[in-house]
């Protein structure tokens, strides 16, 4: 480490759906660092799972090629519109986790920009907890129980938010559809424990229930059938901070897909994001307090961004994102830019929170 300067290792990569854009969320949180106070490196901890059996055999190879030094994409992959220079850029400098959380290359804090298994769930937040890494964001119990979406909607349903009725099933036997069709159509229909819209569907009729509960199996056990919360403005809310919270300004999104997916999310062009959303105040006002106690209610730390639909006198929470993704077409950056921000303050924000708590524990 260079003298004086804060030694950042950015997690980023990793083995889920949403590797591509973890990646792109890397590139451009080592961009924006500043490099008179940071020194930073991109790591890939799937370089911890070349033997593990839950994942791919393509993914186990991959992982030995980056201990080896040759983890770079596949030419062939299909990336993102608009972020692929970003995508191939990180691809191009990970270093593979193993040589610096085994304390070869100590770092000082790890800013996680990770997304969906592997990363938001709570596992890699335990195994830095267990090594004695701070790093930025919720701790175990608060990213295991966003991400699990049937848990946390049972956790936010007891601090009194209003959330979808719901049911969750595990195949398409008589038995599942009857449960799942007792939601009532239309229904969304997602993986339990997953992001960024992956697997996710929205389904109008009954003959379209089995093939997106197969969909959405695909990425987890277990599918998630809610009711369509229909006519209402998709809105949400970033929260930052660790004792004291700011909820930053609404966004409401408006795409041109049949809902906010994976391509409305993050192909330019997609969608649009109004910030700040051309609510009533009070709505808004309504919808930040949501945020905060929804943040609050699963002990989210360092930042969190709530998912509401709102529609007549209904504000319904969809879900809680402990780590939002952090690329130019990402939402948390443009509230924050918004209250005056800039990201690369945001990004330095999130990593004095991380030390200032690992601090704090260590006293």
């Amino acid at each position: 480490m260079k003298a004086g300067k804060i030694r950042v290792g950015v997690l980023t990569g990793g083995a889920s759906a949403e590797r591509d854009i973890s990646l792109a969320t890397g590139a451009q949180i080592a961009a924006s660092l500043d490099s008179n106070r940071f020194e930073v490196v991109l790591l890939d901890p799937l370089a911890f799972m070349a033997r593990n059996p839950e994942i791919t055999a393509e993914q186990r190879e991959q992982a030995q090629r980056l201990i080896t030094g040759g983890g770079q994409l596949d030419p062939m992959h299909q990336l993102p519109r608009g972020l692929e220079k970003q995508i191939e850029s990180a691809s191009r400098a990970l270093v593979p986790a193993t040589r610096v959380m085994a304390n070869v290359e100590p770092i000082d804090v790890v800013l996680i920009a990770l997304h969906g298994t592997w990363g938001e769930d709570g596992r890699i937040q335990g195994l830095l907890d267990t090594i004695g890494v701070p790093y930025t964001g919720s701790g175990v119990l608060a990213s295991a129980l966003a991400m699990d979406k049937e848990v946390a909607k049972q956790v936010l349903a007891a601090a009194g938010l209003d959330v979808p009725r719901g049911v969750v099933v595990t195949g398409t036997t008589k038995s599942d559809l009857e449960l799942a069709t007792s939601v009532g159509l239309p229904a969304f229909v997602k993986p339990v424990a997953s992001g960024s819209s992956v697997g996710a569907s929205i389904v109008a009729q009954a003959a379209d229930l089995p093939p997106a509960i197969s969909l959405a199996l695909k990425y987890d056990s277990r599918a998630l059938v809610e009711e369509q919360i229909t006519g209402g403005r998709e809105l949400t809310v970033a929260v930052i901070g660790n004792d004291d919270l700011t909820a930053l300004p609404v966004i409401e999104i408006l795409t041109k897909r049949a809902f906010f997916d994976y391509s409305a999310k993050y192909d330019a062009g997609e969608s649009e994001e109004v910030c700040p959303a051309d609510i009533p105040p009070d709505a808004a006002k309504r919808a930040q307090d949501l945020a905060v106690r929804a943040h609050r209610a699963l002990h989210c730390r360092g930042m969190s961004r709530l998912d509401l639909m709102w529609s007549k006198d209904r504000m319904v929470a969809l879900e809680v994102n402990t780590i939002p993704g952090m690329t130019a077409n990402s939402l948390l950056p443009k509230a924050a830019r918004a209250a005056g921000i800039k990201f690369g303050d945001l990004l330095e924000r999130f990593i004095d929170w991380a030390l200032e708590d690992a601090r704090r524990r260590a006293r």
